[in-house]
């Protein structure tokens, strides 16, 4: 990549490309980023904004013969500044730097999602490019299935060591999910369990949910999930009055226990600055007591109300049985899950937990990326 032109402004260059498109370069921009006061080894940046003037400007500058470098003399520096054009190409201000990560979420309901895209455990530890595939996947969809793990309770907890470190909460870094003689939670019950996200009442909502089917032979007890990306897109477009509300009402959320009172307040729908649908916190069991004003408190239960029957639409909601040796991956923060009511005397129902975090996931889709680019 070179330039065709650069033009001196009063606080910047203008850049000219190939492509006919133009872009600014800050001075203070490109002082900043001098990619020579990066440590060696660790890449972060060693220089101190703080030691130079706001309107900094440059000594000199020149651009060598083939127009892919642009060389600075900055005052009070010894050495020149160097920058690539491709460097300045693939940073223009304005423009969001490439990231593997970003990928583009599909919403869908009962009738798109047949069967969840399911990926093979060996297949995804031996080969980085089924990992990749795998997780890709996760971020467009918010759910899959891993299959054919080995027979051992830890083996839910190894994948997840391919991708990343696990997140703690009160419920500890694995929970145990079955039928318990003094629970704390609806889950280690034999009861249904309606459609929710998980620990809303945390500050922060955990990210992905891993959920290792380790023994299912129970009758009942079939998983239900649901996309909340699609349950909000029909229910902005039906009811923006009562979505309105939801994205803007502090509801009360709360765990206790003899041991834990975790309370946090957020609205039920979280919106990207942009505006559009970013999460969905939704947990009856762990509603606290609405405590806004009075004269919100009908339009706040219309509008929660309203959701909570979407929710629990046929139209949204699948239903699976998960088997010896599967584990399912989902989005917390949009997928939806439940369960069906089962029997604990008919057979044994153990599965096994643990969340990590999307920027785990990111990270890992990052790294994944670049070693399949390079080989």
């Amino acid at each position: 990549m070179n330039f065709t032109h650069i033009q001196r402004k009063t606080r910047s260059f203008l850049l000219s490309w190939p492509d006919g498109s133009q872009s600014t370069a800050p001075f203070i921009w490109l002082r900043d980023n001098d990619q020579d006061e990066l440590h060696p080894q660790t890449g972060e940046r060693t220089f101190d904004l703080t030691t130079v003037s706001l309107d900094i400007e440059p000594e000199n500058y020149d651009v060598n013969a083939a127009h892919s470098r642009l060389t600075i003399y900055w005052p009070n520096k010894a050495n020149a500044s160097h920058y690539s054009a491709q460097w300045l190409f693939d940073h223009k201000p304005g423009q969001t730097f490439y990231d593997p990560a970003a990928i583009e979420r599909k919403s869908w309901a009962a009738k798109e999602m047949r069967s969840l895209p399911r990926f093979n455990a060996k297949t995804c530890t031996e080969h980085p490019n089924a990992l990749l595939n795998a997780l890709q996947t996760l971020k467009q969809t918010g759910i899959i299935l891993i299959d054919n793990l080995e027979d051992d309770l830890s083996a839910g907890e190894k994948f997840g060591d391919l991708i990343g470190f696990k997140r703690e909460s009160n419920y500890g870094v694995v929970f145990e999910v079955k039928s318990k003689p003094e629970p704390n939670n609806l889950a280690y019950t034999a009861l249904a369990l309606p459609l929710h996200t998980d620990l809303a009442n945390q500050e922060f909502v955990p990210g992905n949910q891993f959920l290792h089917c380790y023994r299912n032979d129970a009758q009942g007890g079939d998983s239900v999930f649901a996309d909340a990306m699609a349950i909000i897109e029909d229910f902005e477009r039906d009811c923006p009055e009562h979505y309105q509300t939801l994205c803007e009402l502090n509801v009360p959320w709360r765990f206790l226990d003899s041991k834990d009172d975790v309370r946090y307040h957020r609205p039920v729908i979280g919106r990207t600055l942009d505006g559009k649908f970013s999460t969905l916190t939704f947990n009856a069991h762990l509603a606290g007591v609405p405590d806004f004003d009075g004269d919100l408190m009908y339009s706040f239960y219309a509008a929660y109300r309203e959701l909570m029957c979407r929710i629990r639409g046929a139209t949204y909601n699948i239903e699976t049985s998960l088997h010896n040796g599967e584990m399912v991956i989902f989005d917390n923060q949009r997928v939806l899950h439940g369960r069906t009511a089962f029997d604990p005397n008919s057979g044994a129902r153990h599965l096994r937990g643990y969340y990590i975090e999307h920027n785990e996931i990111n990270s890992r889709i990052r790294m994944l990326d670049q070693h399949t680019a390079s080989s």
